[in-house]
């Protein structure tokens, strides 16, 4: 975690799902107000997961306690979307969340950041009468149907982008009607009917509601929903409005999320100017504070250092680990059946790109803990600069900064962490786009890796030069399309990654004009003719490698990726035969499924990991 002030992280037990939480110590002088920030849901959760960090972190280092939480369902928590009473237990996490964090931090106030689902369930908790004292609200409708009719519009655009004119998805489980499924995050039937039914302005607020005031934030000109300024008011709470700036940029894909920098000044202004409390101050009280809290009463959360989970029967500990790198700490979560019942096989799960360590669509949380349930204790984690890990993020802007060799070096360090531990020094690994080049690339470097599973990956040899010729390839592919410019219009593509690669593209161009030329006849433009009939591609050597070394792989395409196009139209993936410890796998429809959205999808890659696990346990029992 970053040196200039302390984070701990933690799990809250209690009557609700435990929570995966952390906390930012606040730096000295204490404010009187500790920050409970809520976070929103799927999607957005995600993207700007990295941002609510340094949020939280500014806010630590100004003096107040600050804690991050994952709902229940969500994140690195207990319990699943699928879980029954889901709004009621997100409720009684803030619930307890605040309660714990008034405790916790010995602050005399309370302040709730709620966004989107995070804080609609927010003021919920507060109307019913949580010791919530001040709450910001940030693109928060009065109404659950409001926030629902955005993901439905979402989820719909995202379904007519998936299939091509005429195709069909392949065929699937039933889902229960109702459940709506978003970039991949789902909220089940049950949820969605309580969200439907939920009004803000329909709630009777709590006879014993402590709210004082609140500051509530429309969304890039959007303006507040007045029937939420009406619930808040009937509690005799003091509301400020104002125009909230940024929150689409910081809701784009992670690497190119923007901190919302008006909003967080102005939330850090708000919070200043909040009216003194009649009492001993806490520095006073510090002087007479107890050596240790007292017992958390029945029904309130307790904070523990591991988290103990039920699945399919087996019992499993979760807990947080911590790597040594570079440029700080690497933060990980290790989960592991509870009981002696370890199988002789360890699984590392890598970042998929900038998201962090619970993978897309909450995936790798899912497989860590089914796999535990099979014996294999399972590390997913961050690495530099993503999640929870230190390191500098803004660097990530650039895609070519993902495929720098310190990424190798941290999955070997994580393995080499693991196996000081004491767990089993025979390793799976898996990854999707930038994380199965580094499970690749750590696979060839570490002889304990004995299989590879590559998810989706852009490359997995990588080359700056044919990464700058690939991406103008593209460029100029879709610069023909009228579709091109409309996300453009519409702020889905971003231009300037477009001038990253013209900008190198003229660097590279004036390099010295022998290497240029070298770097011309190797990119896959060149002309066929003009190339040694026996050139060989050098993914071709990779695979060569894994095979003699006996290390077995899943190569997995879906959808329309970079290099399975690059693949086919070179023949290799024809002469996948030549390295019988691979297996090729691919699904999808035509379509750009990188990240695994679809539900149908997951689902077949869950399978098809897990095929990979059997096989592997198979060998062991052999």
């Amino acid at each position: 975690m970053s040196a200039d002030h302390e984070q701990r992280a933690m799990y809250l037990q209690g009557p609700c799902p435990s929570l995966f939480a952390i906390l930012h110590a606040a730096t000295e002088p204490r404010k009187e107000t500790a920050v409970l920030l809520c976070p929103p849901f799927g999607w957005e959760d995600m993207c700007s997961y990295r941002i609510r960090r340094e949020w939280a972190e500014q806010l630590a280092r100004s003096g107040h306690a600050t804690l991050r939480l994952d709902l229940p369902g969500s994140g690195d928590s207990a319990g699943a979307s699928t879980d029954p009473g889901q709004l009621d237990a997100w409720t009684q996490a803030v619930d307890g969340a605040a309660r714990w964090l008034r405790g916790a931090a010995d602050a005399r106030r309370v302040a709730v950041i709620g966004i989107g689902i995070g804080g609609i369930v927010s003021c919920r908790a507060a109307l019913q009468g949580s010791p919530i004292d001040e709450l910001v609200l940030w693109s928060v409708p009065a109404q659950g149907r409001t926030l629902l009719r955005e993901l439905r519009t979402f989820s719909k655009l995202e379904v007519a982008n998936l299939l091509a004119t005429g195709e069909r998805p392949p065929p699937d489980e039933p889902t229960e009607e109702g459940t709506l499924v978003a970039s991949g995050y789902m909220l089940s039937a049950e949820t969605v009917l309580s969200l439907e039914r939920l009004a803000l302005s329909e709630m009777e607020p709590a006879a014993h509601t402590t709210l004082r005031r609140a500051l509530l934030l429309g969304r890039d000109g959007l303006k507040v929903d007045r029937t939420v300024v009406g619930a808040i008011e009937r509690t005799g709470a003091e509301v400020t409005v104002a125009d909230g700036p940024g929150f689409g940029a910081m809701m784009t894909e992670a690497q190119d999320a923007r901190a919302p920098t008006q909003v967080i000044e102005l939330v850090s202004s708000w919070l200043e100017r909040a009216e003194p409390l009649a009492g001993p101050s806490i520095a006073d009280r510090a002087t007479r504070r107890p050596s240790a809290a007292p017992p958390a009463p029945t029904g309130e959360l307790r904070e523990q250092d591991e988290l103990l989970l039920d699945h399919s029967g087996v019992a499993l500990r979760e807990r947080p680990v911590f790597i040594d790198g570079p440029a700080g700490r690497l933060f990980g979560v290790l989960t592991e059946p509870l009981v002696d019942q370890r199988r002789e096989l360890t699984a590392v799960l890598l970042n998929a790109g900038p998201q962090r360590r619970t993978g897309p669509n909450r995936m790798w949380v899912e497989i860590a803990r089914r796999w535990a349930a099979r014996g294999v204790p399972s590390l997913r984690f961050d690495a530099d600069g993503i999640g929870d890990s230190d390191g500098n993020a803004t660097v990530l802007a650039r895609v070519t900064a993902f495929y720098r060799p310190v990424y190798v070096e941290q999955a070997r360090t994580a393995l080499e962490m693991l196996a000081a531990r004491g767990l089993p020094p025979r390793f799976v690994m898996l990854g999707l786009c930038s994380g199965a080049y580094w499970s690749a690339q750590a696979a060839l470097a570490d002889r304990r890796v004995e299989a590879v599973i590559m998810l989706n990956p852009r490359t997995l040899v990588f080359d700056e030069w044919r990464h700058t010729v690939r991406r103008t390839r593209q460029l100029r592919e879709n610069a023909l399309r009228a579709s091109t410019w409309r996300k453009v219009l519409r702020g889905e593509i971003k231009l300037a990654k477009h001038l990253e690669t013209g900008r190198s593209l003229v660097r590279r161009a004036a390099s010295p004009p022998t290497l240029a030329r070298q770097r011309l006849a190797a990119s896959p433009s060149a002309s066929r003719a003009a190339r040694e009939p026996t050139a060989r591609e050098p993914v071709e050597e990779l695979f060569d490698d894994l095979r003699d070394r006996g290390q077995r792989a899943l190569l997995l395409f879906t959808g329309a990726e970079v290099l399975r196009r690059e693949l086919t139209e070179k023949g290799v993936l024809d002469r996948i035969g030549r390295w019988p410890n691979m297996e090729l796998a691919l699904m999808g429809t035509s379509a750009d499924t990188h990240t695994l959205s679809p539900l149908w999808l997951q689902r077949q890659v869950h399978d098809l990991v897990d095929r990979v696990l059997d096989a592997e346990l198979a060998r062991l029992d052999g």
